[in-house]
């Protein structure tokens, strides 16, 4: 590993707020009070860029910049890392979810302008497909547009059956899916099995609560396992087979008995398939964090440390707009409180 890379991810990781910090920041009474606080944050450069009137939708664009700014350095300066590459497309299929969510909605023209920044797009040169789809007039034209951005040859009109804004985002998430297990193969195998541990969750998160979306959507058995058949691989094969085929909160319980040991986070919520599924997008999501974190307690490798701090960065980045927004919404700071997760 390249030892300036090498010091700059641990200099990242030594830069992550603490969640001492995080929960002062929840007791700000107002965003002026918050965009100060962060003045004295290594996130100072883009507080100070923040103008009145402050909104939360501001303050999320400018820490965002950084964080892809950030990815984008590192992935030009370690180009062996192809995960790291394809990883930098989840905020082009952030931007595609953020339009696509808004044209569901009805909005258009301005309305819809301010909710996207495309800096992603800029640093990589692709800014037009985020042009051309805040000009579409409906949600098919921008469907469109997307699958051709991407290239999908599995395309699942899961959206066309169910007319859910989500079912796109599954489909946006498969080409997301399909970008990371293209970069794996790719990566040397000296190196893949770390990386294979490490993105792993992600992976999970989005075979097991796409299953279980199309048991909501009252989708057949054939129909969801077109959700996901192109990504599925290795013993979960047999695994999500049995999941499609269960129809019950208890037969569901039952498939997941038999998940591969560490690949299933706690379930807190098996009233409902919705509760299910939430129970599974937080439990994946802190089970990532928990192995990003882990990277830096053990001798690193070369690709898994500027994956770790991505992944690290991009979780401060997320409880910081949350935070925002909660104050402000007038969200009470004991509830802000109970959102924090510890990233450092």
């Amino acid at each position: 590993m390249q030892p300036y890379l090498l010091a700059k991810a641990y200099a990242f990781r030594g830069m992550l707020l603490t969640r001492s910090f995080l929960e002062e920041l929840a007791g700000s009474k107002n965003l002026i009070e918050f965009i100060d606080a962060l003045k004295a944050t290594p996130y100072s450069q883009e507080a100070h860029q923040i103008t009145p009137p402050y909104t939360a939708l501001k303050v999320e664009h400018a820490l965002r910049r950084r964080l892809i700014k950030t990815h984008h350095r590192l992935m030009t300066i370690y180009k062996k890392n192809y995960l790291l590459a394809a990883l930098y497309s989840r905020y082009i299929a952030r931007d595609f979810k953020i339009i696509l969510r808004g044209l569901s909605t009805g909005l258009k023209g301005e309305e819809l302008n301010k909710l996207v920044d495309p800096y992603a797009e800029e640093l990589m040169g692709t800014r037009d497909i985020i042009a051309k789809l805040l000009s579409v007039g409906s949600i098919e034209e921008a469907l469109a547009l997307i699958r051709l951005y991407t290239a999908d040859e599995v395309v699942v009109p899961i959206f066309e059956k169910v007319s859910d804004p989500v079912a796109i985002e599954v489909e946006i998430d498969r080409w997301l899916i399909n970008r990371l297990r293209g970069a794996l193969r790719k990566t040397p195998k000296a190196w893949r099995q770390n990386l294979t541990h490490l993105i792993m969750p992600i992976y999970l998160r989005f075979v097991l609560t796409s299953i279980l979306r199309g048991k909501a959507w009252e989708l057949g058995p054939k129909e969801i396992g077109e959700l996901v058949e192109d990504v599925l691989e290795g013993p979960l094969r047999s695994v999500a087979q049995v999941i499609i085929e269960s129809n019950t909160i208890e037969e569901f319980k039952k498939a997941f008995t038999v998940m591969p040991k560490d690949t299933l986070p706690p379930i807190s919520d098996y009233s409902t398939l919705n509760g299910i599924i939430n129970s599974l997008e937080r439990g994946y999501r802190e089970m990532l964090l928990s192995r990003a974190r882990r990277c830096f307690l053990r001798p690193f490798d070369e690709p898994s440390l500027t994956l770790a701090i991505v992944f690290l960065l991009d979780e401060e980045v997320a409880q910081l707009v949350a935070l925002a927004a909660g104050i402000e919404q007038g969200v009470s700071s004991n509830e802000l409180l109970g959102s924090i997760v510890s990233i450092a």
